[in-house]
């Protein structure tokens, strides 16, 4: 049986390339040796297998049958230090790299405390693309994180979508309204802010409304949460947000004078090999710590 000691990586190397190439000399070349190195690690691996491995022909060289079946664990064997070493370096990169996150802005400053709790923290970049966009962005690398509504992925393979919390939506507003709207037609004629970063689109709630053909008076439509949040206090404008988004803003809240509350969830959504990168994976747990403090540990578990 062979002894694992006596094997020297680059001799491993040197017979995945002959076996790859089928030709000694061309093996040399693209490692970088001579031939006369080549034939000497080749030398080496014949004397530990107990096989000549390589067969000389007109063409160069035919690999006998122990060699077929060796190849095939030689190969593994580097994929996965490869592999492992490829990780080793990322993490590395981790600490570096920013981590890219799109969420609502009266998040971030949470999101921030979590993702920088020390002098070495993690730099943390903020930005909104298009809800289309943000999921292919997720897969190419140009976003990390997307913290969004709960959203089918069936035609998107290779994210991970992590459940956060559950909510409803209701009714908020500020300074600027003495009292929440009692009545569907109150709610419906009081003007009201659209928070949303998207260019158009509509809600679940103005879904449900256009169900009845009724539709919601938008005075509005502004970027910024917490722009909307400044404008509440200043203006008889109310908003229509999940309840705890209403909470964060600190925003008085009533229910929607509906038959039934309008649920939705949020998840954090990012590319399916984030856990291969030690960084990403704590960074992504501490958000789902914040945010879903009750159920963190078993949704990461599943993930």
């Amino acid at each position: 049986m062979l002894d694992l000691r006596d094997i020297d990586l680059n001799v491993l190397l040197a017979f995945d390339a002959i076996y790859t190439q089928c030709s000694i000399t061309r093996a040399a070349e693209v490692m970088g040796l001579s031939q006369p190195a080549m034939s000497n690690a080749l030398r080496r691996l014949r004397t530990l297998c107990n096989d000549p491995l390589f067969i000389k022909t007109q063409q160069g060289v035919t690999p006998t049958v122990t060699a077929h079946r060796l190849s095939e664990h030689v190969r593994q064997a580097l994929s996965s230090l490869r592999e492992g070493l490829g990780q080793l370096s990322q993490e590395q990169l981790d600490g570096a790299t920013p981590l890219r996150v799109s969420c609502l802005d009266c998040l971030q400053p949470l999101l921030l405390a979590a993702l920088q709790p020390d002098d070495d923290a993690w730099q943390v970049r903020f930005y909104q693309p298009r809800r289309r966009d943000a999921y292919s962005e997720l897969l190419s690398g140009k976003l990390d994180v997307l913290i969004d509504i709960d959203q089918p992925l069936s035609q998107l393979d290779g994210l991970r979508k992590l459940a956060l919390f559950d909510d409803h939506y209701v009714f908020a507003y500020g300074h600027g309204l003495s009292a929440a709207p009692t009545t569907l037609e109150d709610y419906l004629s009081t003007p009201q802010l659209q928070v949303s970063s998207r260019r158009d689109g509509l809600s679940p709630v103005d879904l449900e409304l256009g169900l009845r053909g009724r539709k919601r008076n938008i005075a509005a439509t502004v970027q910024s949460s917490l722009a909307a949040r400044l404008i509440a206090d200043q203006r008889a404008v109310g908003m229509t947000l999940p309840s705890r988004i209403a909470e964060v803003l600190g925003l008085k809240q009533a229910a929607l004078p509906l038959p039934q509350p309008i649920a939705l969830s949020f998840c954090v959504y990012v590319d399916g090999r984030y856990r291969r990168m030690r960084g990403r994976e704590q960074q992504v747990a501490r958000i789902v710590e914040l945010l879903a403090p009750s159920t963190s540990s078993e949704l990461l578990r599943r993930a």
